[in-house]
């Protein structure tokens, strides 16, 4: 009788840390398209995962061989230095390699993605999922500017690129250390050209002035809950 319960074991293993059935788990592609892309894992067979399933099953997870290889090898040094731990990923590029890439002012050649940030509990506990934000209307888990800090846009920002800030006693706080490292290691590698932050998290990272970390401008998204990558 312990083969039906060893089966559902399996196929949930099977279906990567994502947790959702109907998952695809495709392990990717190396073969370029047509326009030169090739798509991110989604089987959980490297530590770089989707933050949402719809990345992969929308065909959100396109980027050049050189971008892949570059995710990849941060997402096993992010492993390597925290054991179990995984790097996340958000929008990409289509499969027709066409900028812009809706909804975003860049993307679509295969050279721009979103990663996630990391996160801790209350307490300073590493969470091992990304944070659940859905009772703060399913927007990204920002990490605002502290008492002290300067923000960016005081004014604001048009349209959808304004987001308030999440409530004083949300569920998450920034793991400085785990998205230092990301950081580092992403600069480090000579197929990234940018990093897409915001500049308070710059500073209190003690990334203030590297020639690799910008700001995006008042037109764009806030950038303290995700950051974005350019690659050559």
């Amino acid at each position: 009788m312990r083969t039906p319960v060893l089966l559902a074991i399996l196929l949930l293993g099977a279906c990567g840390r994502i947790g959702d059935p109907s998952w695809k788990g495709e392990p990717g592609s190396l073969e370029p398209n047509a326009a030169g892309l090739v798509t991110l894992p989604c089987d959980g067979s490297t530590p770089l995962e989707p933050t949402r399933p719809h990345y992969c099953r929308e065909d959100r997870h396109f980027v050049t061989p050189d971008a892949r290889a570059a995710l990849i090898a941060a997402a096993q040094t992010m492993n390597a230095r925290y054991p179990g731990e995984v790097l996340r990923f958000m929008d990409a590029s289509g499969p027709d390699g066409v900028k812009p890439f809706p909804p975003h002012l860049s993307h679509g050649d295969g050279r721009q993605i979103d990663l996630g940030l990391y996160y801790t509990d209350r307490a300073g506990a590493p969470l091992r999922a990304f944070p659940d934000t859905s009772a703060q209307g399913g927007l990204w888990p920002a990490e605002p500017p502290r008492s002290g800090e300067t923000r960016a846009c005081a004014e604001g920002r048009p349209g959808k690129a304004e987001k308030p800030d999440p409530p004083a006693d949300r569920a998450w706080r920034l793991d400085e250390a785990r998205t230092r490292t990301l950081l580092e290691t992403l600069a480090a590698d000579p197929r990234v050209r940018r990093i897409l932050i915001e500049p308070h998290l710059e500073r209190r990272l003690g990334l203030w002035g590297h020639p690799k970390m910008r700001f995006a401008g008042c037109r764009a998204a806030r950038h303290d809950d995700h950051i974005h990558v350019d690659f050559r």
